[in-house]
């Protein structure tokens, strides 16, 4: 009998400057790490290590999509996982934080 497991896709933060690492974990439903998943995005892959995780720098601004996969393991597969993660420039995140701190005035 084969069981199917949906892996989730945690990120740190939804906006990282570039330049500067995300850490990205994988676990399953049940809050267990996954060890080996490949995350990728458009231009690189990364493997999460035996707690789950795994890091990625972005050296472009934008939209960034992440794809978490993993083969199966004998009766055991896994239902990919994608977040989005937006990359973007040191004075674009000083505007928003003026931005922020205006609103909350």
């Amino acid at each position: 009998m084969r069981t199917t497991r949906s892996l989730v896709l945690e990120v740190d933060t939804d906006e990282v400057l570039l330049g500067e690492p995300v850490t990205i974990r994988v676990r399953d439903r049940l809050q267990n790490p996954i060890e080996g998943v490949i995350v990728s995005s458009r231009r690189k892959a990364v493997r999460t290590d035996e707690t789950g995780r795994c890091q990625l720098t972005f050296h472009a601004p934008g939209l960034w999509s992440l794809t978490a996969t993993k083969s199966g393991e004998g009766a055991l597969t896994y239902r990919p996982a994608t977040t989005l993660i937006r990359a973007i420039t040191r004075p674009a995140m000083a505007r928003r934080v003026r931005r922020i701190a205006a609103c909350s005035e």
